[in-house]
């Protein structure tokens, strides 16, 4: 019900932001729906699976614009489905759980918020650490012309694309940064 409510959701956002239906968006939403009701499947009902999974398609679709806006780069969307709808999920089910045996709502709610906020400070100092490191011995990055190349040539030796399926005015199928989309 998550998956296909965030589906729904996130292809309604995108097509009235962006006037026409998006799959990847949907499929996204879809994704994010999951993430969205993982924390809480034992603890929610039909109805609240259906809006946790909502939301979860908006703040998607919200996410993907966000970081395209601040130019950063996640071809599939990774953080927004990941990042943002796994927050919304842990915040979740405080929201809308079934609270354990002699907690109060809000003392529910409140445990959620700081489990959520600890993951986060955990995932985030142990990935900087582990990128800080990578980066150190050289391995964070390709090369500049492997990147220019394309990882699917570099890395896996064919073409992701063949040529008729890519644009004359793009570089390895991607939408160049001065055009609209």
């Amino acid at each position: 019900l998550s998956a296909a409510a965030g589906a729904i959701l996130a292809m309604l956002s995108s097509w009235i932001m962006f006037k026409k239906p998006d799959l990847t968006m949907a499929l996204n939403g879809a994704l994010a729906g999951l993430v969205g009701i993982t924390a809480n499947c034992d603890r929610v009902t039909e109805p609240y699976a259906l809006l946790i999974g909502a939301v979860s398609g908006v703040l998607v679709v919200a996410g993907i614009v966000m970081l395209d806006k601040m130019r950063i780069d996640d071809p599939v969307g990774a953080f927004p489905v990941h990042g943002l709808c796994g927050v919304w999920g842990g915040i979740a089910t405080g929201l809308f759980g079934t609270i354990p045996e002699g907690m109060t709502w809000g003392g529910f709610v409140g445990v959620q918020c700081f489990a959520t906020l600890v993951i986060c400070a955990w995932a985030f100092i142990t990935m900087f650490g582990v990128f800080g490191l990578l980066k150190v011995v050289g391995m964070l990055r390709v090369s500049e012309e492997d990147e220019i190349m394309g990882l699917d040539l570099s890395e896996h030796g064919m073409h992701a694309y063949p040529a008729p399926w890519v644009a004359s005015d793009t570089v390895a199928g991607t939408i160049p940064v001065d055009k609209p989309m």
